[in-house]
Formats: structure tokens, sequence, C-alpha cells
């Protein structure tokens, strides 16, 4: 079975966010299941950036903790990478140098200089003597040579790194099956073809080159003995999994499609990362799928587009980061007490203020849960996977337009810009409602409709503005039934019952939590949003070592799920849950909620998501 981690560092500038992306798509192409990680810096050049591209020929869902393979775009990436490299590991490195640097062996005072630093490093951080066999390839001056251009060093880089996993036997292969899956080169090659064809013919050829040249030099030197070699199971299974209608995209991606399969028409908002994808999905698909995409002088003017947009009849979002939704929290009141449909797309970064911006973190679920000024109803979810964003993307518009109530889909910037395969949407589970039955009001008596019309349900008929010989208002001030202004304490109580008496239904309109493999084991850990994968992937080892554990994931989230999660966690001896904070929020809420306190935490906050083998050992010695 394949399972191995490829990973390109650089410099911003350097085209690693470009060939990472090109080597993500060429493996789905080829068959495999990807998980591809950004790990970027808060700049436009310099610095360093690294991808991380898991690939697998079985679904995967999180990041790797050690790399097979690294593509090292500068000498800064060799030096940060060499702790994060498996035994026997390959590195890629720009240079010149005449000989495979191997254990310590080399044939230059430069290698050596560089192999004598790494053995300080690694003495400091207690590491083990084992170190990676660094590979140089002149990658700058091959791209020179036959794209014309430096900055064709990327794919030089790529063709080395795609023919060393065509190399010879590494230990961990030698008597399984050594039937490859159809060789990424080629797959690579048709890309290429695709990605700069616009660009015309000769800038074509030149890409080919470089891509042929930097594979020639890896392959002349026939490598062997190497920790990176992809071995397909079959070649035909892989070849034909490739072919069920598999997604490569990211949770960006995937929230945006749910908005269009939801009917959305129109977007308001002001770039913040790692929201703004959507944003740039949304307007490129404006003429295609008939929606307006708006971008805003700030925050604050985004969601009262927004709430127009909804008073006016059309379905209507936002995407922000936490410092934008901090602008819109009076916003989305407004839209609660106005009975406004809304969505907000709330992806989470580390740190208050500017903090860690292209980083990930879990620390805005209290504030979600609860912001804004008095009480409202609302929902809130926290999808796991790009196939759960899609799903709950759909469900947030139709049950804000269903009780009329804001609906936040929260994310992170781990699920925001990890691109990953995932399995053709189930468009059997969409709906797409309509948001109005004007055909009931067709002959009513003049002036008889009232918007805030007090209702066993909590929910008032709703017309578009400018229905024929009836009157729509909406207000942000306390109102009664009619929509006119009041101070009424009376009224007051009743309007506020009135919003209230919503949450019951909501509530029963929520999903059940997600479990894995089964509801009940000795230890239950529960989680919320991009957390799943990693959690996953900890419950299988530990699940492999005979220890009965499984995972409670929490995607629909408000109205809180009290009775059903208190029933799923009753049988459990011990109760853990993992987050990426530093106070336990998740653990707080579900205190709260159903008064079951959490035996142990497993809290992260500093930037990085979750890695599967590292959290199976924080909860095995938890347990």
């Amino acid at each position: 079975m394949t399972d191995i981690t490829l990973a390109i560092a650089g410099q911003a500038g350097q085209g690693v966010d470009t060939a990472s992306e090109l080597l993500a798509r060429t493996l789905v192409r080829s068959g495999y299941h990807i998980f591809s990680y950004p790990n970027v810096m808060s700049r436009i050049r310099g610095g360093h950036n690294f991808t991380a591209v898991r690939v697998s020929d079985r679904q995967v869902y999180s990041t790797p903790g050690k790399f097979n393979a690294l593509l090292a775009m500068d000498e800064l990436s060799v030096r940060e990478h060499r702790a994060d490299m498996v035994e026997g590991g390959t590195m890629i490195a720009e240079g010149r140098m005449p000989s495979i640097e191997h254990h310590g062996q080399s044939s230059n005072d430069e290698a050596r200089m560089t192999i004598e630093t790494r053995n300080s490093n690694d003495r400091g951080r207690g590491e083990r003597a084992d170190r990676p066999t660094i590979l140089r390839v002149p990658m700058a001056e091959i791209a020179g040579k036959h794209g014309g251009s430096k900055t064709m060093a990327n794919v030089v880089g790529l063709g080395a790194l795609l023919a060393l996993t065509e190399s010879g036997d590494s230990p961990r292969s030698r008597g399984r099956d050594r039937n490859p899956v159809q060789s990424p080169f080629s797959k690579l090659r048709n890309l290429l073809k695709e990605r700069f064809a616009s660009k015309g013919e000769e800038v074509v050829r030149q890409n080919l080159a470089c891509l042929k040249a930097g594979a020639d030099h890896i392959r002349e030197r026939r490598v062997t003995n190497v920790e990176c070699r992809m071995l397909g199971q079959s070649a035909t299974g892989n070849r034909q999994s490739g072919k069920r209608g598999r997604l490569l995209l990211t949770g960006n991606h995937a929230i945006a499609l749910g908005a269009l399969a939801s009917g959305v028409r129109f977007h308001a908002g002001y770039p913040m990362s790692p929201s703004t994808p959507i944003m740039e999905y949304l307007a490129a698909k404006q003429a295609e799928a008939g929606l307006v995409m708006e971008q805003a002088e700030d925050e604050i003017a985004a969601i009262i587009m927004v709430i127009g947009a909804a008073y006016a009849g059309a379905r209507a979002m936002t995407a922000t980061s936490g410092g934008g939704f901090s602008l819109m929290v009076e916003g989305l009141g407004m839209a609660a007490m106005a009975e406004l449909p809304v969505v907000v797309v709330l992806a989470m970064r580390a740190g208050p203020a500017t903090g860690f911006p292209t980083r990930t973190e879990q620390g805005e679920l209290l504030f979600v849960t609860s912001a804004s000024q008095d009480e409202f109803p609302r929902f809130v979810f926290a999808p796991g996977t790009a196939e759960e964003a899609f799903c709950a993307t759909n469900r947030a518009f139709e049950l804000a337009a269903r009780f009329q109530v804001p609906a936040v889909v929260l994310s992170d910037q781990l699920l925001s810009d990890s691109l990953w395969t995932v399995p053709s949407f189930n468009l059997a589970r969409t709906r797409v409602s309509s948001d109005f039955d004007e055909s009931a009001w067709q002959g009513r008596p003049a002036n008889s409709y009232r918007r805030y019309a007090i209702t066993a349900s909590g929910v008032s008929p709703r017309l578009r503005p400018g229905f024929r010989g009836q009157l729509v208002r909406s207000l942000g001030s306390e109102h009664d039934e009619d929509g006119f202004q009041t101070e009424d304490k009376a009224v007051r109580v009743k309007m506020h019952e009135k919003r209230m008496s919503k949450l019951e239904a909501m509530a029963g309109a929520m999903e059940a939590p997600t479990c894995y493999p089964e509801e009940t084991a000795d230890v239950a850990v529960v989680c919320f949003g991009s957390t799943y994968g990693a959690a996953r992937e900890a419950v299988d080892i530990l699940r492999s070592e005979r220890v009965s554990v499984a995972m409670v994931h929490l995607c629909d989230l408000i109205p809180f799920p009290r009775e059903r999660m208190t029933a799923l966690l009753a049988p459990a001896r011990k109760v853990i849950t993992v987050e990426g904070n530093s106070t336990g929020q998740l653990a707080a809420l579900l205190r709260r909620e159903t008064g079951i306190k959490a035996d142990a935490q497993v809290l992260k906050y500093d930037g990085r998501p979750f890695e599967a083998a590292s959290l199976a050992e924080e909860i095995r010695r938890k347990c």
C-alpha cells in the first residue's frame, strides 16, 4: 500500500504553490488520493514556505508527520527540514555538488560543511545519526538552458521529484507488489500542456524540456534504496479508481460550490485570508451562475449589503475571518432582529488582531456561538472535510431560509486551504427549497400582510418587497407584528419569545454527530471542524493497538445536539476533547449544554494542525 509524503519547500516567489498544485493534480490523475497542506508565511516574497502532499491509494484525511522526499528550492529549506524526513528519506536540492551526500559522506568542502552543520543540529535536537540523502540538481541552471528563464526551476524540480518516485526498490518495498500505477510523469506532461497552452507553443515546449531535463538528471544517477517509491496494489485498480468521479478541491472551493448548489445570488465581501478564495471563485462564476459578487470597502459594508440582498429576496452570503467577523457582529444582530436569512462563512486563523494570518486555529468557537447583542437564534456549522463543507453550506442556506435566521459556517485555515481528493458530491442530499409561498397571498385583502406575524412555529410568512397589494417592512429595531418600531414592554416580550420559539424546531433540523468507527467505546474522542481528519486517523492507530476508542465529530454545532451527545457519551469510561485552542472551548460548550465534563483535553495552539501519530500518542497518555 502506498502512503508517502512528497514536500516542496522554498521562498515565496519560487513557485512552491504552483509546483505543489501541479504535483497534486498529477497524482490524482494517476489514480491516487492526496491530502495537500500549504504551510506559508504571511508575505509576498521571501521567507520560508512549504507544501506537504500526502499520497495514498486510499482516502487520507490529515497532514503527515514526516516527509519521504523533499524538493528544496533553496538552502534554507534543506536546513529547515532535515528533522522532518523519514529514516532513509531523500532531499532534492539546488546545487552542483558532484556526488550524492549520503550519511555524512561527500567529496567537497561545501558538502562536508553542510553535513557538519547537520550533525551539530541533529545532536542539539537529540536526533538519531541516520540522516536523509541529499541529491543536488542545478535546477536554476537547467531551467535557464532549457526554458530560457530561471523561473522554470520549479518545473525542473518537479521532473526530478517524479523521477525519484519511479526509482528502484526501497527496503520497505521489497517482497511487495511492485506493479506501479500509470506513470505520473506522463500525466504531468499532459497537465503542463493544458496549463500553458494559452501562453503559446514555445512556452509549452520550454516547460516540457525543463521537466524532462530534471527527470533525466535523476534517472542518469540510477538512484536506488529510496523511501518514496509509489506502489499501487495494481495498475488497473488504481486507474479505475481514478475514474469514479473523484474531485480535487480545497475546503474553500467546496464551500463556494455548496453556495452555488444552494442557489446563491449575491455575495459581498472584503478580502481576508483564509476566506478570500471563496470570493474569488464566486467572482469567476458570476456570468455562468447568474450571481453578483461585490467587493465591499470593508466588512461592515459587506454584511449590510448581504442583509439588503436577503431583504430583496435573494439568497445571499459573505465570507471573512475573525477580524472581519468582529466588524460584522452588529450586522449579524440586525439580520436576526429583521429575521432575514443570511449566511456568513467564518474561516478562523490563529491569534487576536492580525495574529498568525496564514496559520490555523479553532479559537473562535465560543465567540461565534454568542456573537452580537442580546439573544437570538442562529445556526452554526463546523464541517470537517471538503465533502462535509459542501453539504453543510447547503444546509446553512436551506435552514437559514426556512427559519429566517442567520447561519454561520465555521471553517479554519486547515480546512480552507488544504487540497484533497473527495468523492463526487452526493447531489441527492442537496436541497434547494422555495423561500417564498407567494401563491398563498394572491387575492388577499390589500395591506393585510404582517411581516412579523406571531405563529405557532415562530416563523412568519415571508414576501418579497414589491408584492402586489402588500407592504413588506423590515426593521432592525424592536417592532410589532406589522414591522413598526415599538418600545412597548409587552410587545417586546412577545416578539422576543416569537424569535426564540424557533429554537426547538431548529434543533430538530440538525444532523447528528458523526461517530467513527462506532457509536460506543471505552474512550470517546470528541472534536469539531477540521480536527476530524487527524482524530479519525489517530483512532485508527489506537484501535490497531486494541485500544477501545471512537471519535465523535460535531459538524452541526448550534443549536447544540444536547440529547444526542448525552446519549452518545454516557457509556464512555473517559471523554477526551481535541481542539485547536488553549482554553478548551469545545469542552466548555459540551459541559454548558450537557453537564458532561471532559475527563481530559488535547489542545494545540501553535498555528499548526494536529498530526495523527502525535495525536494518537497524546490520547494514549490520557486514556
